[in-house]
């Protein structure tokens, strides 16, 4: 069930990174994110009270999913969309999918879960797929070095976000409506603290169809993705779960070639190979 729950959350996400793209075209980052996690929290509130209310255990929980969304909601996802507007999706996409590695490495060295090589394999072969991804060759990683940079931050603060800061408040007993309800107002207070500072390089742009597009990311990913993700940290260690994180990269490769008419290389699909071998492994060996 943790693995059902853990690739549904992945497919969540990959809908969410898709639709990044062309929202990043429509809507300016600070935008797209109030948007975003303004509708999550409505959905978590209503999906919370529809199931017999709020819970928040204790202080020490709220504030690792407050620490978490800093990391993950506003510095990771301002990163992200700042990559998409200075390098290919496929790249950028593949680059910041490097997340799983940094997720395990973080659930092991600061949440103190046990080492384990089969978790930490197929980390890599998913780090490999995203190189292969990306073209099986780093030249254009440097032809797009600003964007490749802003994308790799990215999936390390995704990375040790969701393996560290909420997995820490899941232990502590934290249910995962409640979780993203203080994750959202997390994200839209810092964003709006953060604005006046931002808007200097940020200008706002908004075209109606980017608040759709904002819209499907907070239904597909800032809530139902990370629903499905936190319940299945309660069922298995974030160590185990984070390889399984990386199938969003499979995901967002198909997503992109249906939707938005990218055409992937031949080494493209070997990095798909790879992405579900670590998918497989880290399902099948621990």
């Amino acid at each position: 069930m943790a693995f059902f729950l853990a690739v549904s959350a992945a497919a969540s996400w990959g809908v969410a990174m898709t639709v990044a793209k062309p929202g990043a075209r429509h809507l300016d980052p600070i935008t797209f994110l109030l948007t975003r996690w303004t509708l999550a929290l409505l959905l978590a509130v209503i999906v919370g009270l529809a199931g017999g209310g709020l819970t928040f255990p204790n202080w020490s929980s709220v504030g690792f999913v407050a620490l978490g969304s800093f990391l993950n909601a506003i510095v990771g996802w301002t990163l992200y969309l700042l990559a998409m507007e200075r390098a290919p999706a496929y790249q950028a996409t593949a680059l910041a999918s490097t997340a799983p590695l940094w997720g395990v490495l973080g659930a092991i060295l600061f949440a103190g879960e046990p080492f384990r090589w089969v978790a930490l394999t197929a980390a890599v072969l998913v780090v490999g797929g995203a190189y292969f991804l990306v073209g099986g060759t780093w030249r254009d990683v440097r032809a797009t070095s600003v964007g490749s940079f802003l994308a790799l931050a990215a999936g390390v603060l995704w990375g040790v976000s969701e393996t560290v800061p909420m997995n820490l408040a899941t232990r502590l007993g934290m249910p995962a409506t409640s979780s993203i309800i203080v994750f959202a107002c997390s994200a839209i207070a810092g964003l709006l603290i953060l604005t006046p500072v931002l808007r200097r390089r940020l200008p706002r742009r908004v075209d109606r169809p980017g608040l759709g597009l904002a819209a499907l990311s907070a239904v597909s990913g800032a809530f139902l993705g990370w629903f499905l993700w936190l319940n299945g940290l309660r069922l298995a260690p974030a160590s185990v779960l984070a390889p399984v994180r990386g199938s969003t990269l499979l995901f967002t490769f198909i997503f992109s070639i249906l939707f938005l008419r990218e055409r992937p290389t031949r080494s493209a699909f070997v990095g798909v190979a790879l992405v579900f071998g670590g998918v497989l492994l880290v399902s099948f060996g621990t």
